[in-house]
């Protein structure tokens, strides 16, 4: 009888046990749950942002991160269906205005749209132009003081010069990342266009002046090749120096640590050209993705605000890294033309070049 009563009081230890075992491991799972759960879903980001989700993805590893080029998710946004699994991810950072476009594209084609409201304006680096030393010095007396990229077009593909040094250093060789499959290319193509119109706010129907599309085909028909993303023509010419390009477009979040870092430093110059563009990161949830909303409140935290400073864009209330200057200060406006005309200006582009 006392072994039976002690066998009992065994099998009641033993199920006591493992009730509680089992109790404690439902409610760590639940705390594991809770505490990762707003920060589980897919997350794609612009190449651009490439460095900054990098540290998003450190600090968060139960994120799911991938980066590709702005057009190529344009793309696959633009095919999905209205069901949020057949997007294959539950939001998108990017600069503004790529979400307006992938909505627009599908209001065009008669689908409903696939991004929700984006968040506020996360981050925000200038559109600037990386210089050697000795080309900006010539280019300046070119364009009567100030380096533009209207002059730069009117300048791009002649001759720097006939005596030294300036007969060694061939035709004007201006560059900026491919407007067909990035952010960082399309916005340089626009405050390019800016320039030569004086103003962020034209519209695709004004492509067809014949002096706009001289100018438009002799710029972009100097460059000497487009670099296959990720790379830019930036890493060309801190890696080969000024016999690949002259100047090139960039972000500034891309240029200024890069050129502080690098051996040549000191023969380069960051412009900022007028009017000024800045990219401006957002983030947009795919729409009807409940992860979708649980990574925006993640990425709108203060941590993804110190991974984006940290890699070059401008946070407000956040120190800048290296090479980021406090001047000039950014405008209130993005200065970037309509999603519909930059889509216009992207097909201009293939047609005069490819």
């Amino acid at each position: 009888m006392r072994r039976l009563l002690a066998l009992a009081a065994a099998v009641a230890m033993i199920v006591g046990a493992t009730y509680l075992r089992d109790s404690r491991t439902n409610r760590d799972d639940s705390v594991r749950s809770d505490a990762s759960g707003s920060a589980r879903g897919t997350l794609v980001c612009a190449t651009e942002l490439q460095a900054a989700c990098a540290t998003i993805g450190q600090r968060h590893p139960e994120l799911t991160i991938r980066t590709e080029e702005a057009q190529v998710t344009l793309t696959s946004l633009a095919k999905a269906s209205g069901d949020p699994g057949s997007v294959g991810f539950d939001a998108w950072l990017v600069p503004q205005p790529w979400p307006d476009m992938a909505n627009q594209q599908r209001q065009q084609s008669g689908s409903g749209p696939v991004l929700d409201d984006s968040s506020g304006v996360l981050a925000r680096s200038p559109l600037v132009i990386a210089i050697w030393n000795d080309r900006r010095d010539v280019l300046q007396q070119r364009c009567g003081g100030t380096v533009t990229w209207k002059c730069i077009g009117e300048a791009a593909g002649s001759a720097w010069g006939t005596i030294p040094p300036q007969a060694s250093w061939g035709a004007v060789k201006p560059g900026h990342p491919t407007p067909e499959r990035t952010a960082a290319g399309l916005l340089a193509l626009g405050e390019a266009t800016s320039s030569w119109f004086g103003t962020a706010s034209y519209a695709s129907n004004d492509f067809s002046d014949p002096a706009f599309r001289a100018w438009f085909t002799r710029l972009e028909r100097s460059i000497p090749n487009f670099p296959v993303p990720p790379r830019t023509p930036l890493d060309d010419m801190l890696f080969t120096g000024p016999a690949s390009f002259d100047l090139t477009g960039s972000t500034e979040a891309a240029a200024g640590p890069a050129i502080t870092a690098s051996r040549d430093s000191g023969r380069l110059t960051i412009l900022y050209p007028a009017p000024l563009t800045t990219a401006d990161v957002v983030l947009a949830p795919v729409a009807g993705s409940e992860a979708g909303d649980r990574v925006k409140k993640l990425i709108e935290s203060d941590q993804t605000a110190d991974g984006l400073a940290a890699s070059g864009w401008r946070v407000e209330g956040k120190p800048a890294a290296p090479g980021i200057p406090d001047q000039p200060a950014l405008p209130t406006e993005a200065n970037v033309p309509r999603a519909g005309v930059l889509q216009a200006l992207r097909s201009l582009w293939i047609e005069v070049v490819r």
